[in-house]
């Protein structure tokens, strides 16, 4: 077969792919980045899922957690609260609307929400499942929960944010989030999925804040 055939084979191939859409991908081609993504988000129609903030060591305890006791769990350090008070002035000084802010029901998680927007709604299924090593059961719930709220197409000119946690991102096929405080940012591709613009630093916010 020669070289041409082949390229028109492989090119069919992905095009077939691209329309039964199974090679569809959550990031963008070119996503953006500092200045120029914190801009976009002033016009509204995104989604900022946060990885809670700074709690110090990232010690799993989702399988020690007792829900509605925060003695059981991580909480934020004074490190954290900061990152979280950081979030709340670049928001105000940028201009950054923001319309519902959903929590999962982990201490953490809902105080870094509160710190920063000053409320927040929390869903259950956005809570880490109570096991070490999860399951692919628990990896799907954790995708079923999610992508739903990612896929939402906001129409009311603002931005939903979501504080969770880590793991939830990769179950949901997005990117890694290995920092505490860093920030995803997604917009609904109006097709059931959603696409990653971006990736915001905890840092960036203290930044932005000044």
């Amino acid at each position: 077969m020669s070289y041409h055939t082949i390229r028109r084979c492989l090119a069919w191939l992905g095009a077939t792919m691209l329309w039964l859409g199974v090679a569809t991908s959550p990031f963008a081609a070119e996503p953006l980045k500092g200045r120029q993504l914190a801009d976009a988000l002033k016009a509204g129609g995104y989604t900022i899922y946060f990885r809670h903030f700074e709690t110090g060591a990232d010690t799993p305890d989702q399988h020690l957690a007792k829900l509605g006791d925060c003695s059981t769990q991580r909480q934020l350090n004074a490190k954290g609260a900061t990152q979280a008070i950081h979030v709340r002035d670049a928001f105000v000084k940028l201009k950054i609307p923001v319309g519902e802010v959903l929590a999962s029901s982990f201490c953490r998680s809902w105080q870094s929400a509160d710190l920063s927007f000053g409320r927040h709604v929390v869903v259950d299924g956005l809570k880490l499942p109570p096991s070490k090593d999860y399951t692919d059961a628990d990896k799907k719930l954790m995708r079923d929960v999610l992508v739903p709220l990612l896929a939402k197409v906001s129409t009311s000119g603002q931005n939903t944010v979501i504080m969770g946690h880590d793991d939830n991102m990769p179950a949901a096929d997005g990117p890694e989030i290995k920092t505490q405080g860093e920030a995803v940012i997604t917009k609904a591709d109006g097709k059931g999925g959603f696409v990653v613009i971006g990736t915001i630093k905890p840092g960036r916010w203290a930044v932005w804040s000044r």
